[in-house]
């Protein structure tokens, strides 16, 4: 602690060490350095990022300095770098005093620690190195890669319960990297062990012989959190660990044949300290908040000339040695991911159903594993945080000949699973995400499928974003009825009415109440001389018949709740729904030549529906390709340029700069829709060819279609 000229006095300072891991090892403790007192306390968070910086927040007034223990660092592969969220999230807390992770001296002392066991002849790489939970030991891989080290990574075993093992590699990193962002540290501590798991029970005998050549085991604190009592498999192994407190004590319950300790001997200040702590205590004792450089860590490790040579080239550049705000650091990446350019909208997707999970990046090595293990990831799949899955760019304005750029982010929950979750952590997910867009500059932000369905559709999300949040669903509910009336056109099975502009038909909406579906009966209604309208609630359903009824009163409008009322008269059926495992009509029941338009996601007609009745011709929710030569970086389960309406409209608003919540909520205005489709028009965005259950509707499909329907009608009963 400096006084007022300047010298640094004797005290006793007070570090919060603040570790990923559980609470049962928490402890106290104290020792003096340089002749300052140092007052130590553990507090695990048991796998809780919020608990953490709660921490933070509540000790930095009484606290000097925070250590922080046990988070995934930064890392490179292929010479990329990768910055973990929960040590961003935790890292870029605000807080007054300095927040200590003793990474960049970690780095340095493990890879000396390595170089020199190898040199006296203590660590054989070439015998083998089993890793539990490699991510927090990137620096360790890193400087054995290099050594012909046999090397195996556990993290999709230790943290999914997968049965296997994998050498390290670009796509082996990344596996791990998603493995913790399945198991979402935030939640770790109700997902692991995943001992009661049978996955998990089936692969202990897996485990032990896939380790059984192995004899090296890098162990600390993280390991023995997620594996507690069940460390059989390092009996008689030589193990390496990295820290210097009591874990040594504890790895030897488990009958090792030896330990060697990496941290150095000449810090080890007290058998608890850890790097954090450390950094800390030096910080503090020199009287500085930054961090120390990487000369000052190496003369405090008295490393050798030939060492410090071969340990910078893993070092140097990993992360700034000066301190910084690590926000710009990431909106520095995320710029130059974007062309250098900062993306004018953002929006988000989901997966639709399970197996679209094992298209994100990392998961693709794992889509043909048995369908009982996919049912776990899906439920570990759903504590997810979003993250950025592609961009989408080179988007250009027929109108005004400006271009566009969006970046896209997911959240890996599936509809089910994100109806089973408690809407506020789907807000607090969303809300991350918008204030993330925001950082990178993005001006507006779309919300797809389900994201949008959540709660009161958005409306939440806009009112605690920092930039404007639309539904998309104006342009989904033109874009359906774009659809409906190209097909209807070339269908040629239905006909004005002489007394009026209408078209002699009956129109049904399941769903009407809903967002899309209220919006697409008003317009119908103005189409065809008949609207029915199904939902569950009576009170609702009357109300929309009664608002259609003053739009247009040559509209005879009725209503149920069961969509069989109305099946055998229907000409025209619009479905949107959040039905799941629900089948919303009988697909037996529909009028032959019916058109009908699923745009519910997941869609509410199966392939199988569609098989039942080639009469009818079933098609999905007018998709859209926005103008220009788009380049989407990402799969988004539609064919090359083709993207969801609810994209484009995000899209759109950006490219007429209307940075506003265009679309929020369960009530869509129809002039609004009308106002969308005129905007579509005029910068060039299209309805993408019409879509059906196995692809592209041809004009032979509309004309077989057309020709079974003629021919059934004429024994049709009504």
């Amino acid at each position: 602690m400096k006084n007022l000229s300047g010298k640094v006095t004797m005290s006793t300072f007070r570090i919060a060490d603040l570790s990923i891991g559980n609470a049962t090892i928490d402890c106290s403790y104290q020792f003096e350095f340089k002749g300052h007192t140092f007052d130590v306390q553990r507090f695990g968070s048991n796998f809780s990022i919020p608990y953490m910086k709660d921490l933070i927040a509540n000790f930095r007034n009484s606290v000097d300095a925070f250590s922080i223990s046990d988070l995934p660092l930064p890392m490179k592969v292929r010479n990329k770098s990768f910055v973990h969220h929960q040590y961003l999230d935790v890292m870029s807390t605000p807080c007054s005093i300095p927040l200590c992770d003793g990474s960049t001296l970690k780095e340095l002392a493990t890879i000396n620690g390595i170089h020199r066991a190898i040199e006296s002849g203590k660590l054989k790489p070439e015998n083998g190195i089993f890793f539990p939970l490699a991510l927090i030991h990137m620096e360790a891989i890193e400087a054995l890669n290099d050594l012909n080290a046999h090397i195996r990574m556990g993290d999709m075993y230790s943290v999914l319960g997968l049965p296997f093992l994998a050498p390290p590699g670009p796509l082996t990193a990344v596996a791990a990297q998603t493995a913790l962002y399945l198991a979402n540290l935030g939640d770790l501590k109700n997902q692991t062990p995943l001992a009661s798991n049978p996955v998990k029970k089936l692969t202990r005998a897996s485990l032990t012989e896939q380790v059984r050549n192995l004899q090296y085991v890098f162990s600390e604190t993280g390991v023995l959190s997620l594996f507690r009592d069940d460390l059989n498999f390092i009996e008689g192994k030589d193990v390496i660990v990295t820290q210097g407190h009591v874990l040594e004590n504890d790895v030897w319950k488990f009958n090792p044949r030896s330990i060697t300790n990496l941290f150095p001997e000449n810090l080890k200040f007290s058998p608890f300290i850890n790097y954090g702590v450390l950094d800390a205590t030096l910080r503090l004792s020199m009287g500085q908040t930054a961090p120390l450089s990487i000369e000052e860590w190496e003369k405090l490790l008295s490393v050798s000339t030939v060492i410090s040579q071969r340990t910078r080239k893993y070092v140097i550049n990993r992360r700034p040695s000066k301190q910084v705000n690590l926000v710009k650091t990431v909106k520095a990446v995320n710029s130059k991911l974007h062309r250098d350019r900062a993306p004018d909208f953002a929006f988000i997707v989901h997966p639709l159903s399970r197996d679209f999970i094992f298209k994100a990046p990392g998961l693709k090595l794992f889509k043909d594993i048995p369908d009982n293990w996919k049912r776990g990831v899906e439920k570990l799949a759903a504590q997810v945080p979003g993250f950025t899955i592609g961009t989408i760019s080179h988007i250009v304005s027929k109108d005004t000949n400006e271009e566009v750029n969006g970046v896209i982010y997911a959240l890996l929950a599936t509809p089910k699973m994100m109806l089973s979750e408690d809407t506020e952590v789907t807000y607090r997910k969303l809300e991350t995400i918008c204030h993330h867009a925001a950082d990178i500059g993005a001006k507006i932000i779309g919300l797809g499928a389900y994201t949008k369905i959540i709660g009161d559709s958005g409306e939440t999300v806009n009112r605690n974003s920092p930039i404007p949040v639309t539904t998309g669903n104006s342009l989904s509910a033109s874009a359906t009825l774009w659809a409906v009336y190209d097909v209807v056109k070339r269908m040629q099975l239905l006909k004005p009415l002489k007394e009026s502009h209408l078209l002699d038909a009956t129109a049904t909406v399941i769903g009407a109440t809903g967002s899309i579906g209220k919006a697409s009966a008003k317009l119908l209604a103005l189409t065809v001389n008949k609207i029915c309208l199904v939902a569950p609630r009576m009170e609702r359903l009357e109300e929309l018949a009664n608002e259609i009824r003053k739009i247009n009163p040559q509209c005879r409008v009725v209503f149920s709740r069961d969509a069989n009322d109305f099946a055998h008269e229907t000409d025209i059926l619009v479905t949107a729904t959040s039905a799941l495992d629900t089948k919303i009509i009988e697909v037996e029941r529909l009028k032959p030549g019916c058109v009908v338009c699923d745009c519910s996601r997941p869609l509410d007609f199966t392939p199988e529906d569609a098989a039942k009745r080639p009469d009818v011709l079933i098609i999905e929710s007018g998709e859209v390709v926005l103008p220009g030569p788009v380049d989407l970086t990402c799969d988004i389960g539609l064919p090359d340029k083709v993207v969801y309406a609810c994209l484009g409209e995000t899209a759109l608003l950006a490219m007429e700069k209307r940075y506003e919540p265009f679309t929020l909520g369960r009530n869509i205005d129809y002039l609004k829709v009308k106002e969308i489709y005129k905007m579509a028009n005029r910068h060039g965005v299209e309805l993408a060819a019409v879509r059906g259950h196995l692809g592209l509707i041809s004009e032979r499909e509309i004309e077989l279609t057309k020709k079974l329907a003629l021919e059934k009608l004429q024994h049709w009963r009504q």
